[in-house]
Parts: C-alpha cells; sequence; structure tokens
C-alpha cells in the first residue's frame, strides 16, 4: 500500500494489521517513497509464498465484506432506524 493524502495512512495501517498488504515504508526525513523500498516490499507480498498466501486469504476476506450490498443496506436501514429512535425520544422530552 502507497498511501499518499489524508485518510489513506490511517487505512493503510489498518489493512496491514490485517495483514490484507503490506505498507511502502517512506523516508523519516522527507516523507518520499524510495524505489528500493517500493521494491523490496512489492517482492515481499508477492514473492514470499507463505505470505502471499495470508495476504490473499484475507484479502478475499476483506473483499466479501465490502461487497456485499445486502450487509451495507442492513447497516443503513438500521441506522437510519435509530436515528429516528432519537427524534421520536427527542419530541415526547418534556422542555
Amino acid at each position: 500500500m502507497l498511501p499518499i493524502v489524508v485518510d489513506q495512512g490511517p487505512n493503510a495501517r489498518l489493512m496491514e494489521r490485517k495483514k490484507v498488504g503490506l505498507q511502502i515504508p517512506r523516508d523519516e526525513d522527507d516523507g518520499s517513497f524510495g524505489r528500493h523500498d517500493v521494491a523490496n516490499t512489492v517482492r515481499a507480498v508477492m514473492l514470499e509464498e507463505e505470505g502471499r498466501r495470508i495476504f490473499i486469504a484475507n484479502a478475499r476476506k476483506v473483499q466479501e465484506i465490502v461487497a456485499d450490498q445486502e450487509l451495507h443496506d442492513r447497516y443503513i436501514d438500521e441506522f437510519v432506524q435509530q436515528l429516528r429512535s432519537y427524534a421520536t425520544d427527542a419530541s415526547s422530552a418534556p422542555i
């Protein structure tokens, strides 16, 4: 993962903790990515057999969640219901 802007850094760290991929290290002085670091990280993910299997298996698990439209629809419906219950509770509360 090559996080460049705003929310990509935290997301990349989260995905790295979940063993979905590896973050490419940055230069601590200027925040840049070195070509050797990019190459070494890609090699670590693509060529190390055991690591690659783990990354692929975990990426598939994450993909199942991200691509599950029914799950996301259910989350949104539950969220809307929760908001409506707060609105109902607030309108019946004494001022």
